[in-house]
């Protein structure tokens, strides 16, 4: 119910004023939205280290420079830049969003596997995806915020791992900061999943379990199973599923 009196435009504009009153969003501010699991954190991984400011011991404060909003932290209180992660759906209050997306077979599958390890969620993913997911499905999520007027940009994380240059060079002038196309190789470089792990383990930093990429969603992806994901997608959602190889 509130919900729907929200996406009213102009109960949507008092709530977002409010809002941002209330949370010290400031006008600059941009979200980073993902469905779980997306790789927000290896984005803001990144993106931590094409701050101007940049300083290696920054790495151990990532969730204050760049905030989930999920977290235990006052982020709004923090000493930060202008960007904010999010797992929200579209009707959320946000005036300005940077949207990664990622395949959602593997997004799900890979929400399942950390919700294993959590102690979360105990089961199997057939089960998984029959349950009710926070913060939606994968499809709505996807759907609400691709077409937003709220939304900026839309990566998709395999342009990222195939061109992280390219791609982070679109975040970095979305949000202002300077950074050559070198600097941007260089952090692209200090940021793949082995050195991420390695540093989580060495520096006990948490990035939320960097996986060690020895399993991929197709080896629990069932034809029947995955046919009956596809077939509860909105069609806004099918041109971010990534072809299957013949």
């Amino acid at each position: 119910m509130m919900r729907d009196l929200l996406i009213r435009t102009p109960l949507r504009r008092i709530y977002r004023l409010w809002w941002e009153h209330r949370y010290g969003v400031r006008p600059n501010d941009v979200f980073l939205v993902s469905y779980p699991r997306s790789g927000n954190t290896w984005v803001r991984f990144m993106l931590l280290q094409a701050r101007p400011e940049f300083r290696e011991p920054d790495f151990k404060r990532i969730e204050e420079i760049i905030p989930d909003m999920h977290s235990p932290r006052a982020w709004f209180q923090s000493a930060r830049t202008n960007l904010v992660k999010s797992h929200l759906c579209h009707w959320q209050p946000f005036r300005r969003v940077v949207y990664l997306v990622r395949d959602g077979r593997a997004a799900a599958w890979s929400n399942w596997r950390y919700q294993l390890d959590e102690g979360v969620f105990q089961g199997s993913f057939a089960d998984f995806l029959s349950s009710p997911t926070w913060p939606s499905t994968w499809g709505q999520h996807v759907s609400g915020w691709v077409g937003a007027r709220e939304t900026r940009l839309v990566v998709r994380y395999e342009d990222l791992v195939a061109n992280p240059v390219g791609e982070l060079e679109k975040i970095t002038t979305l949000l202002g900061w300077a950074c050559p196309r070198e600097r941007l190789a260089r952090i692209a470089a200090a940021s793949t999943r082995e050195r991420m792990k390695t540093m989580e383990d060495r520096e006990r930093i948490r990035l939320h379990r960097v996986g060690t990429g020895k399993r991929s969603w197709r080896e629990d992806f069932s034809p029947e199973l995955e046919q009956s994901f596809l077939d509860g997608l909105p069609p806004a959602a099918m041109p971010f599923l990534v072809p299957c190889a013949s």
